[in-house]
């Protein structure tokens, strides 16, 4: 229902989008495998950058195991000319399939709408979606005196929706002001977990030069969840949340290029309970990515790459480590119709 209403949303604020003058569609998709060494934290955090959802819910129990993971994809772009500019509606969906531990198999979706309101100045909207998202095994105890805690799966839905704003400032260099609201909507029996956060942030792309381009963005977030009906659980899971990342595109060849990516993530949380783990704690993330990119044909390109990340509560005595390796094969279709 919640989702609907987003929905709506989105769709009205571009109802007062001028007479469409000519309009063409794209199709695509890209197949990744990867391999990594921790189901739990890969789920959660295979998204975190600055274009994708840097902020995931909290894996309280890490080191689920190794396995392989199959990442279908495809997406289908309709764009059209109206008299302030380039209008596109885009859908993509995909998934993660997992090998050996299905239970981490989920799907994810995103709707786009972008108008661009100048040559310089376009107005984007994105809806994502991610349903009966697996966290892991979690314990759920009812009070601080029950001699046996229970153990239960922990699923949620996943609903965000952003809006960019993104200018042009020069031939070479494009500024991004970002907006967000989202919501965490777990099931029985953690429903009392539900999560709303609100995000700002500013992107900054740079092509430095004909060989470099450079992506750097900052993001501040508020999560909130329901004091009231956290409190017989002595678990809270409210934050405020820094994110910051860097992105560093270089092109070796014409048809190679490389990306080295870094992300920084902090958290502190809000819990006011002096009972619960999370009351006074804090996170680091960091997490360090290369990927090579080449060039098939028009269409067709390999890509292959490495991710190590390190996620540390100031409440744990060791870290917790994902690394994965990551294959991935991506095509693209395109046509186009004309409408008078």
């Amino acid at each position: 229902m919640q989702g609907n209403v987003m929905l709506r949303q989105m769709w009205a604020i571009f109802l007062f989008i001028p007479m469409i003058v000519q309009a063409e569609w794209h199709g695509g998709g890209d197949f990744s495998v990867y391999y990594t060494d921790d189901v739990g934290l890969f789920s959660v955090t295979r998204k975190l950058s600055l274009e994708e959802d840097p902020t995931q819910p909290i894996v309280d129990e890490p080191g689920q195991g190794a396995d392989a993971v199959y990442d279908p994809n495809v997406y289908i772009k309709w764009l059209t000319q109206n008299e302030l500019g380039e209008f596109e509606l885009a859908f993509d969906a995909g998934g993660y399939i997992f090998q050996n531990h299905s239970v981490y198999s989920h799907g994810f979706f995103q709707l786009t709408l972008a108008q661009e309101l100048s040559a310089d100045t376009r107005i984007k909207l994105l809806y994502d979606f991610v349903p009966s998202l697996y966290i892991g095994k979690k314990s759920l105890s009812h009070d601080s005196h029950e001699e046996f805690e229970q153990e239960a799966d922990e699923r949620l839905d996943n609903h965000i929706l952003s809006m960019n704003l993104e200018h042009k400032l020069l031939d070479n260099l494009a500024l991004r002001a970002l907006v967000r609201y989202g919501m965490r909507d777990y099931d029985a029996p953690f429903a009392y977990r539900n999560t709303q956060f609100f995000t700002v942030g500013s992107h900054i792309e740079w092509q430095i030069n004909h060989y470099v381009e450079l992506l750097a963005g900052y993001h501040f977030e508020r999560g909130y969840t329901d004091h009231a009906k956290s409190a017989q659980y002595h678990d809270d899971i409210g934050y405020i949340n820094h994110f910051a990342s860097a992105e560093l595109k270089i092109h070796l060849l014409p048809d190679l290029q490389m990306m080295l990516i870094f992300d920084y993530e902090h958290n502190d949380f809000t819990s006011p309970f002096a009972q619960d783990i999370h009351h006074n704690g804090e996170e680091n993330v960091f997490q360090g990515e290369i990927e090579l990119v080449y060039e098939l044909t028009e269409h067709t390109s390999l890509k292959g790459g490495w991710q190590r990340g390190a996620r540390k509560f100031n409440y744990e005595t060791q870290n917790a480590f994902d690394t994965f390796l990551t294959e991935q094969l991506v095509w693209l279709s395109n046509n186009s119709v004309l409408i008078n």
